[in-house]
């Protein structure tokens, strides 16, 4: 008990840290450091990839633990969202069209190809059905936990938290100043850091489902 609750603080603790964040880059650094940090090629971003990775990573290693108990099935449908989720931060849609994929305004543009339209399309179809799996599974399951206080349960809600704060920012006239910019990029970062805190905390779980089973 005392350990979730000291794991727990650390979560609670590092959210309060964000809007710390936001105001040393909106409001302390000189433009011409946060400016740049906070742009796309940016050192807040270049964290939150690293973070991203590293969340892959260790859902690679969980799986052939042989102390740990996990699913096949749903390290590889987290490992294919959380590819997908690497790539959309790392704005790698630009390197091969001029919309993004997953605006509704590139699958009706004339000037996008079929066979563009067709392979993002393929690709987000396999990642719905991953999510709506792990949903399904995992929904009720993750509620429960998070209402024990788990910790990797709370990191997990945090994440999207974090994500949809990032998200409302960059969809409002927010985004147009550099208070806003601030705002996004840190939440995003933030969030990338509960992801990986997720599948860290989640570890002692799997250790002890793993004992129950021999």
């Amino acid at each position: 008990m005392t350990n979730r609750y000291s794991t727990n603080f650390v979560n609670i603790l590092l959210l309060l840290l964000l809007p710390v964040s936001i105001m040393i880059h909106a409001f302390w650094l000189p433009i011409s450091i946060s400016g740049p940090g906070i742009s796309d090629a940016g050192y807040v971003s270049m964290i939150t990839l690293t973070f991203v990775a590293c969340a892959f990573l260790s859902i690679l290693v969980i799986t052939f633990n042989a102390e740990l108990s996990s699913s096949k099935l749903t390290a590889i449908a987290a490992m294919y969202a959380l590819i997908i989720y690497f790539l959309r931060e790392a704005d790698v849609h630009r390197l091969f069209t001029i919309e993004h994929v997953t605006r509704p305004k590139f699958y009706t543009m004339e000037i996008v190809p079929l066979w563009q339209k067709a392979f993002a399309a393929a690709v987000f179809l396999l990642l719905a059905i991953c999510l709506l799996y792990l949903l399904v599974k995992y929904g009720i399951v993750v509620w429960k936990q998070l209402r024990k206080l788990q910790p990797w349960a709370v990191a997990l809600l945090l994440w999207f938290v974090t994500l949809l704060i990032s998200q409302l920012s960059d969809k409002s006239d927010l985004n147009r100043t550099h208070f806003g910019r601030s705002i996004e990029e840190n939440a995003e970062c933030w969030a990338a850091i509960f992801l990986f805190l997720t599948v860290q905390q989640i570890i002692p779980t799997l250790k002890a489902r793993k004992a129950r089973q021999e």
